[in-house]
């Protein structure tokens, strides 16, 4: 798992050393307008609001960027055209979304009880889950949020959580068996030795 994580962060910093796009530009916060009779505590409200929206914001042009970036990169690395990545790029997103839903879980931090919380996707920067609804999420994510609720629940029962663990393992299970033939998929719109030893070496083929 540590392995395939570092091989995203060095295949992201390729991205970047051999595209160097230009990153947008950042958009500097804008407080909202104090409208006539607002209490300072309402005002106050309201720009912590606002400002939250505009970071929101923000963060999902870098993600566009950085997707934009990661794109680029395979088709670099490959030489394919815009019309072959077209073919592509769904089949690997499929492979690769896959992957991910076979392994899903979540870090935590924190040394004690008091301390220690769970890292959720939907709260973590950067993440293609922040700040998705649970009905928006994959059903892995969905299950694994829930899990965690559960965990910080101190009134939940060994039978709550024992039902919630079931349903992970088969979320796991069900993207697992659904691999092999999303890689065989894969490798039949590859049309040349680079792509698929390019693919295989990455662990997108077999």
């Amino acid at each position: 798992m540590a392995k395939f994580k570092i091989i995203l962060i060095l295949f992201f910093c390729f991205s970047v050393a051999v595209l160097a796009v230009q990153r947008p530009p950042y958009t500097p916060i804008k407080l909202p307008p104090r409208k006539p009779g607002v209490t300072s505590e309402e005002y106050n409200k309201e720009v912590k609001k606002s400002i939250e929206e505009q970071k929101r914001e923000e963060r999902e042009r870098d993600k566009e960027y950085m997707n934009f970036m990661a794109n680029e990169a395979w088709k670099n690395l490959l030489k394919v055209t815009e019309t072959q990545w077209n073919l592509i790029e769904p089949k690997y997103r499929k492979v690769n979304d896959l992957e991910r839903d076979s392994w899903v879980g979540a870090a935590g931090y924190g040394n004690d009880k008091e301390s220690f919380h769970w890292i959720r996707a939907s709260g973590s920067h950067f993440h293609p889950m922040e700040y998705k609804a649970r009905e928006e999420m994959p059903e892995v994510y969905r299950i694994t949020e829930e899990l965690i609720d559960l965990l910080e629940n101190e009134k939940s029962t060994d039978e709550q959580i024992r039902k919630k663990i079931y349903a992970l393992q088969k979320a796991r299970e069900k993207a697992r068996e659904a691999l092999p033939e999303a890689k065989k998929e894969l490798a039949e719109v590859l049309t040349t030795p680079r792509q698929e030893a390019i693919f295989l070496i990455r662990g997108y083929i077999d």
